[in-house]
């Protein structure tokens, strides 16, 4: 558990592969902390599901996790927006009028702005 919580401290994103494996562990304490490290590091949250996760990891491990926390301004679950547009301001040094209690036309709104900064200034910054 210990070395799970470590993994999602540090946002490493290269352990998701592993991580997704470990949701068919047949320990309930791990699966369990695999999801969590999953949810902290890609801010999505496909439950214990290793075939969706495996899936979108297909679609975006060659994206910047950035561009993840920048998807993530949308989701359905106000605590994953809450935590995405937290950490993205607080790693990007960026705001751009982002609340997760936003309606969902003004958090469209300030995505567009992450992204448009993202294409303009993020992608040489941060990769």
């Amino acid at each position: 558990h210990m070395a799970i919580e470590a993994i999602a401290d540090l946002r490493e994103a290269r352990a998701i592969p592993g991580l997704i494996r470990a949701l068919e562990s047949g320990s309930n304490e791990i699966r369990r902390s695999a999801h969590w490290a999953l949810v902290v590091l890609t801010r999505q949250d496909f439950k214990d599901d290793p075939a969706f996760w495996e899936a979108w990891w297909l679609e975006n491990s060659g994206r910047h996790r950035i561009e993840w926390l920048i998807d993530a301004l949308m989701h359905a679950e106000q605590e994953i927006r809450r935590a995405a547009g937290d950490e993205l301001k607080s790693s990007t040094k960026e705001y751009f009028g982002y609340y997760d209690d936003l309606s969902s036309r003004e958090r469209e709104r300030a995505q567009s702005r992450y992204r448009e900064w993202w294409n303009a200034k993020g992608k040489l910054r941060f990769r």
